[in-house]
């Protein structure tokens, strides 16, 4: 991610926590065995310092349905299908959102946008959290300009992504079972290096070569096969 639209998604969500932007309204702390959250060190802790390490599953759906005019959900998003996800042992779930959906812009259908689908997310991550589980709001899809946002964006964009992450951050800034992805899967360049920045990542890549690193990613991405639960319409997250 550019470092400086990344500063800005981060002050901006800073920044949200402390004013929170009109139009929005903050969710109040899960009433939940789900566990508050907070930085200690290079750690993620519990209240009682306790380090917390995520096993969870991505829960699909939130950032393309509503692009596409049907629903919030791609499958059951009721307190059956958390209680399974927690039967699994799973303590995390990531949310991926829509940038064009919760701003309520740029022609998504008004009953799957805007206050609508900020419920619906709202609604969700209050049965996960009552289910003792960790949400993880994810910045999925994303679209600049006046485009709707109909599949992944190869970077986060000036247009809409800042004020997205300032209502997220105003809405949920009381509630510590909640983290904050700023941008999935950042592919700048089509995924793939110039020299330049090639050498600067890796001063033994060489003229004309790749990294070891970038070889690593590649073929960790090549093994990335999540396993689907097709009666939830969920894909455990790989282990990394």
């Amino acid at each position: 991610m550019h470092p400086r639209l990344y500063a800005v998604l981060t002050i901006g969500a800073l920044a949200a926590c402390q004013n929170r932007p009109p139009g929005t309204t903050e969710e109040p702390p899960p009433s939940s065995g789900a566990p508050a959250l907070h930085v200690q060190g290079n750690q993620l802790v519990d209240a009682t310092a306790r380090p917390v390490r995520l096993r969870g599953v991505n829960r699909s759906g939130a950032e393309y349905a509503c692009a596409q005019g049907w629903g919030f959900f791609d499958g059951p998003s009721d307190s059956a299908s958390v209680a399974a996800i927690a039967a699994w042992r799973a303590n995390a779930v990531r949310v991926p959102l829509n940038e064009t959906c919760w701003l309520g812009i740029n022609g998504v259908t008004p009953a799957y946008s805007g206050d609508n689908y900020r419920r619906a997310i709202s609604d969700y991550v209050a049965r996960l959290n009552r289910a003792g589980l960790i949400v993880i709001l994810d910045l999925h899809w994303s679209a600049a300009d006046t485009t709707k946002a109909l599949s992944q964006a190869p970077m986060p964009n000036r247009d809409h992504s800042p004020e997205f992450w300032r209502q997220v951050a105003a809405a949920y800034k009381g509630n510590t079972s909640v983290i904050f992805d700023l941008f999935n899967e950042p592919f700048p360049d089509n995924n793939s290096d110039t020299p330049g920045r090639e050498l600067h990542r890796g001063r033994d890549a060489g003229a004309g070569r790749r990294s070891p690193r970038h070889r690593r990613n590649q073929r960790h991405h090549a093994r990335r096969r999540p396993v689907r639960r097709a009666s939830l319409g969920l894909a455990r997250v790989p282990a990394h």
